[in-house]
């Protein structure tokens, strides 16, 4: 299901989402009259179907919600070792928000969760705030721009450093995962150069096929390194055309 209505409330300081099924676009819900689009970047292939992103910005330019929507055969067919898909944003959402693209990372066996817990099977959902340029010059490790750590309170409390890739930049996960516990979701922060570079819900494909929604705050900076708004929610639900979206919402102009 889309998320249907997120009022300005929301946007600022609420926690409540409320879905519907009938619903295709995200409501105003403090002020009926306000409008909004949602614009659609280009379909990539992803399995056996199709995958785009999208953004849902009000007529002021207040970016409502952003995410990628999956097709139900997308999660079909896909391969068995780790894949990226690089999935363009829509200019209009390059215009609102701070995303220039996602980079969809399938992990194809899963992998630990710091301290102790593991995810099985899943997707990395990165939302980039660099040109896939910048990001495709990012060169493997043991490169010196892994181990840049942004300065104090540029990362949310009690993330610590996690896997380091070509071409993606340096993972960092909540440290509170126990021994055996198996994740089904999370948010991680990444980094490159000591700078924030993506924020990335991961979501393991049997969570993603479950039909099941899900909408949970995560833990934010003290700072931020540019102007602009920033997501404090994430959010996984299904339509019903099968449609399966992960996006991020609830955005604050810091």
């Amino acid at each position: 299901m889309r998320l249907s209505t997120l009022s300005l409330s929301l946007i600022t300081s609420s926690s409540l989402v409320f879905f519907s099924c009938q619903k295709q676009h995200v409501e105003l819900h403090a002020d009926q009259q306000s409008k909004y689009n949602t614009f659609y970047g280009p379909q990539e292939q992803v399995g056996n179907d199709s995958a785009r992103t999208f953004a849902t910005i009000s007529h002021t330019g207040v970016p409502l919600e952003v995410g990628v929507m999956f097709t139900a055969k997308a999660l079909t067919g896909l391969p068995t070792e780790n894949t990226f898909y690089s999935l363009p944003f829509h200019q209009k959402a390059i215009e609102a928000t701070l995303f220039d693209h996602v980079v969809a990372g399938l992990s194809a066996h899963g992998h630990a969760m710091p301290p102790d817990g593991f995810i099985g099977p899943h997707f990395d959902v990165r939302f980039f705030m660099m040109t896939e340029e910048e990001r495709l010059a990012i060169p493997a490790p043991p490169a010196a721009g892994f181990d840049m750590t942004p300065p104090s309170g540029y990362l949310p409390p009690n993330y610590v450093k996690n896997s380091a890739q070509a071409q993606i930049g340096r993972h960092w996960a909540e440290n509170i995962f126990t021994a055996g516990q198996t994740v089904n979701s999370a948010m991680v922060y990444g980094t490159w150069n000591g700078q924030v570079t993506f924020l990335a819900p991961i979501v393991t494909l049997a969570t993603l096929s479950s039909g099941q929604s899900y909408s949970e705050t995560y833990p934010q900076p003290q700072y931020f390194a540019r102007h602009g708004y920033y997501a404090t929610r994430y959010n996984i639900y299904t339509d019903d055309k099968g449609r399966i979206y992960v996006s991020l919402s609830n955005f604050v102009l810091q």
